[in-house]
């Protein structure tokens, strides 16, 4: 998909998933937007105005030991998401973690693309992003413990829930994801986020009915 820098096709629902560098300019109505849906707001900070939205995107953009991008599904502009170094992180501060470590955080800004129909795929699509980078071994999350529904897609997408530690600002839980447990349920292929043997198996029990 031309603008695109990474893409995987989800054979299971017939959908692209692909993500491209954010751009203040292209994006930033986008951002402020999404920001401001109240489900997002509830766990990114309510009560934001354009202008703190604003500082906060050029903030997050000059901060250098972390990338931002626009998540698009079947060519939609439908998410925002961070990948970071743990070790250039504060959390790194706080957990074990290895060199090549990543993080991630995400928001689903299209209500209509909330689910699992479409937020653990999207998710796993992420995943595999980061995964690219073949230094890193372990990709973590820190969300906050109360936030039932990110801790299940969480699960869903082969992380699991090595501690829980007190953030200044919440007390989140310490979500990890071994690239070899990913790639036990993902394709390696990074065209496709479901290995092929699957669509194989899937064709024929098709064919059978």
């Amino acid at each position: 998909m031309l603008g695109s820098e990474f893409e995987v096709y989800n054979h299971r629902n017939n959908s692209y998933y692909a993500f491209r560098p954010l751009s203040f300019d292209k994006d930033i109505d986008l951002y402020c937007k999404w920001m401001q849906q109240p489900y997002v707001a509830q766990w990114w900070g309510r009560g934001q105005t354009r202008e703190d939205l604003t500082r906060k995107l050029i903030s997050e953009l000059e901060d250098s030991h972390q990338h931002l991008y626009i998540g698009l599904i079947d060519g939609v502009p439908v998410s925002y998401w961070e990948r970071y170094w743990i070790s250039e992180d504060v959390l790194g501060n706080h957990i074990q973690h290895e060199t090549f470590d990543q993080g991630l955080h995400f928001l689903i800004g299209e209500p209509e693309f909330l689910g699992r129909s479409h937020t653990s795929s999207a998710t796993a699509a992420f995943m595999k992003l980061i995964f690219s980078d073949s230094r890193t071994q372990n990709i973590i999350g820190e969300p906050d413990i109360r936030n039932k529904a990110v801790l299940t897609y969480a699960e869903a997408t082969c992380f699991v829930q090595r501690e829980t530690i007190q953030l200044p600002e919440r007390t989140s839980a310490i979500m990890v994801c071994e690239r070899e447990r990913f790639f036990s349920k993902y394709s390696r292929d990074p065209r496709q986020l479901y290995r092929a043997s699957s669509v194989i198996q899937e064709s024929v029990l098709q064919a059978s009915l």
